[in-house]
């Protein structure tokens, strides 16, 4: 008998292009891991109740005036 000189014919090849898509798709994920756990941190919450804060007073203030301009 003679012996199958390529044992595995069935078997794909993996391209560069796969490899790629690979790579993006892993990276995805590590972004995706990455910002929800700065979404979830201390640190996010503080800094977003911040930002409410201080755009809040600034668009109080810019009705402030513009009720002034308009008289």
């Amino acid at each position: 008998m003679e012996k199958d000189s390529n044992p595995r014919p069935e078997e794909k090849k993996e391209t560069i292009q796969d490899k790629a898509n690979q790579l993006v798709d892993d990276a995805e994920a590590f972004i995706d891991g990455a910002a929800e756990k700065i979404h979830n941190s201390g640190t996010y919450r503080k800094a977003d109740q911040s930002m409410e804060k201080a755009t809040k007073l600034i668009f109080r203030k810019a009705g402030k005036w513009w009720g002034k301009l308009s008289k």
